[in-house]
């Protein structure tokens, strides 16, 4: 019999106009001041204003932070930390995509203990245990952040490192869809493939359980179908909310079963060149899986994974099915121009270092360093755009 364990999960409001019910819940953490952290362009599309009202109204004094772009540094979580200590901050807010709420946990998680971001990097040091309560609003079907205990913060020099624990984990997660309703179609491609690639890695992992198959399935049900469908029409309400409600199934994949191969050389890719991880994540699914379908081991998943996609249920299927999936919601077999001077040898570098090669070991097969150059070399080939 299997043994394993499953991760707590906050509670969850979900539905259109949840927005609204924020103030509510930070009442119901012991009120503010709140710190929101948030994507910088969610002020010009009014999603902040949104949110602030409903605080106003509330009588819940806040500080916005509108200052997340691209991959967070950890000069950004430390600035934060400082100034939720100098707000008096009793809550953290985070609203946007994976970044902000990665940045939002991480900073409602070390605040209180005046120590750098970097202090903690790699479970260098155990997480504090005291720390402020944290709220997350997605405003991305993607990362599913909001239901994991891990954060992604770059380094000054652009190296990711991870942080993980259970003291990360938001105290609650607000769903609304109309908050989708702004994501052109193309981020909106780009964030899903990531839900898909959290679904179809945790279902198929090395450490996976009945709780990872469970979500990581019903996740690729669903994303299948409606992630096309919410890119050729954004506008659905109810498409886009079961593409939110299917990143967050996806998100528990990825919290309880972790993620492998995608991820291994998304990272990689996303230390050397600028590149939505979103995109490098189904890209490096796209060119490892005919690789890691060939193993016996975990043959029986990938054949359950592609099933899921609507096609055969059997592993050889899977790579065609994925790739079909890809073109459909408008991501060529390319890589972007800002990867046009990588090569395999500092892909494949970048693949085996301490904060990436783990990911690597959660394949259901065993996988060498040898392996890596060799699926590194795959990456290398693709075409660029």
């Amino acid at each position: 019999m299997q043994t394993f364990n499953m991760g707590k999960t906050p509670p969850v409001t979900f539905g259109a106009g949840r927005i609204k019910k924020v103030a509510d819940l930070v009442t119901g953490l012991g009120g503010g001041p709140v710190l929101v952290v948030c994507d910088a362009a969610l002020v010009e599309f009014g999603v902040v204003d949104k949110l602030t009202a409903g605080l106003d109204a509330g009588g819940i004094e806040q500080v916005v932070a509108a200052e997340v772009a691209g991959e967070p540094k950890e000069t950004l979580v430390d600035d934060l930390c400082a100034r939720a200590r100098d707000a008096g901050a009793q809550c953290v807010i985070g609203l946007g995509g994976g970044a902000a709420m990665d940045t939002a946990k991480l900073v409602a998680t070390i605040a209180k203990a005046d120590k750098p971001a970097r202090y903690y990097a790699l479970a260098a040091k155990p997480l504090p245990k005291d720390r402020l309560p944290s709220i997350a609003i997605p405003t991305t079907a993607g990362t599913g952040s909001e239901v994991t205990r891990t954060s992604i913060v770059s380094t000054p020099e652009g190296v990711k490192n991870w942080y993980w624990g259970e003291e990360l984990a938001f105290a609650q997660a607000v769903l609304d869809p109309e908050l989708t309703l702004s994501l052109p179609p193309f981020l909106t491609a780009w964030t899903g493939i990531d839900a898909v690639a959290h679904a179809l890695e945790g279902a198929t992992a090395k450490t996976t359980s009945p709780a990872g198959v469970l979500y990581g399935l019903e996740a690729l049900r669903i994303l299948s179908k409606d992630l096309p469908r919410a890119v050729a029409d954004g506008s659905d309400i109810e498409v886009r909310g079961r593409v939110l409600w299917a990143s967050m199934l996806a998100g528990l994949a990825l919290h309880n079963c972790n993620t492998h191969m995608g991820h291994n050389i998304s990272h990689a890719l996303g230390s050397l060149a600028p590149i939505h991880h979103g995109r490098a994540t189904g890209l490096a699914l796209e060119v490892s899986l005919p690789w890691l379908v060939q193993r016996a081991e975990g043959a029986d998943l990938y054949a359950a994974a592609s099933l899921a996609m609507g096609g055969a249920e059997e592993a050889a299927a899977l790579p065609e099915v994925f790739a079909a999936f890809m073109r459909e919601i408008g991501i060529a077999r390319a890589l972007p121009e800002s990867c046009k001077d990588l090569n395999a040898a500092e892909i494949a570098e970048a693949m085996k270092s301490e904060a990436n090669f783990s990911m690597s070991q959660n394949a259901a097969c065993p996988i060498s360093r040898e392996d890596l150059d060799e699926m590194a070399g795959f990456v290398a080939a693709l075409p660029i755009e």
